[in-house]
């Protein structure tokens, strides 16, 4: 009786060692066949997905697991998938339009006739000719505003200048700075008021200054309040002083003029009448006392 005990114990242990065994097989194979399951692509869609979350797990008994090992293919789950071949899209079918029958009433198109040889190369335009730049033009200089000199005439008698007579503008133009011997007036190149003994009349430079009257030179020079001058001596104590003009005057001291010859042009001004611009300073005395020009000037012509 021990000894068959004994038997039966050792028996059932085995027993249930090889259940034991049997049952951690198949949650194993369970388990792998689920990842299998899971990783195959014939699977993976959203429903099956659905449903493999929700299976409920059942406990799998003995009975259960040597059966469906016995049908199972163990190898198979080692063997390396083969991967499935790609099939390309069918290609998209479009309908086919049928050739029209009537003839095109449009002309055949020529072919281009430009020679290959020109098609391929770009036409270049040509560059405009080089123009030699113009050659700057020099500053006027003062022998550009040289006036020619009058022909000469032998005076060898001139009636003196009288009470009466009238002189000849120098040049017509308009007043700057009228005479005013007794009343101050405003001087704006010494911006201040004072009394004027001359007449300024506005010109242009190189503009040419005729003498008035017969007369003979008795001065050529200059000065910072007249620039260059010329002083003539027109005879009864008369004398005119035409100042501003520009160097290089055309007559001399002891030279007799005519009226209206050109005795000089007009220059820039001296930095006492700078504020007038270019002009013609007249200045007309009878025995050293100055008198308004206006009293001996013809009347104007150009008027």
């Amino acid at each position: 009786m021990k000894n068959t005990v004994g038997a039966e114990g050792t028996f059932f242990r085995r027993k249930g060692f090889f259940v034991a065994l049997y049952s951690c097989l198949g949650v194993v194979a369970v388990l792998a066949l689920v990842v299998t399951l899971a990783n195959r692509t014939d699977y993976d869609t959203a429903p099956q997905e659905f449903a493999y979350e929700h299976e409920e797990t059942l406990p799998v008994g003995a009975d259960q697991v040597e059966p469906y090992l016995a049908g199972v293919d163990t190898e198979a789950w080692f063997r390396p998938r083969q991967p499935q071949p790609e099939v390309p899209p069918a290609p998209e079918s479009r309908p086919t339009t049928p050739p029209d029958p009537r003839p095109d009433p449009r002309p055949p198109t020529q072919p281009p006739t430009t020679p290959p040889d020109a098609a391929q190369q770009p036409e270049v335009e040509a560059p405009p000719p080089e123009v030699p730049p113009e050659p700057p033009t020099p500053p006027p200089t003062p022998e550009a505003y040289a006036i020619p000199p009058p022909p000469t005439m032998a005076v060898t008698n001139w009636t003196p200048f009288a009470e009466g007579d009238l002189m000849n503008w120098p040049l017509y133009g308009e007043t700057v700075m009228p005479f005013s011997w007794t009343m101050p007036i405003y001087d704006p190149t010494l911006d201040q008021f004072r009394t004027n003994d001359n007449l300024r009349i506005a010109a242009e430079e190189g503009d040419p200054v005729r003498a008035g009257a017969y007369g003979q030179v008795i001065a050529v020079g200059r000065n910072v309040r007249q620039g260059n001058y010329v002083t003539i001596d027109h005879g009864n104590g008369w004398v005119a002083t035409y100042g501003q003009l520009m160097a290089g005057m055309l007559v001399q001291e002891g030279d007799i003029v005519t009226s209206g010859q050109i005795i000089g042009g007009v220059g820039q001004p001296s930095v006492f009448g700078s504020a007038h611009g270019a002009h013609v300073h007249l200045r007309i005395e009878r025995d050293e006392v100055p008198i308004n020009p206006y009293y001996v000037l013809a009347a104007r012509t150009d008027c």
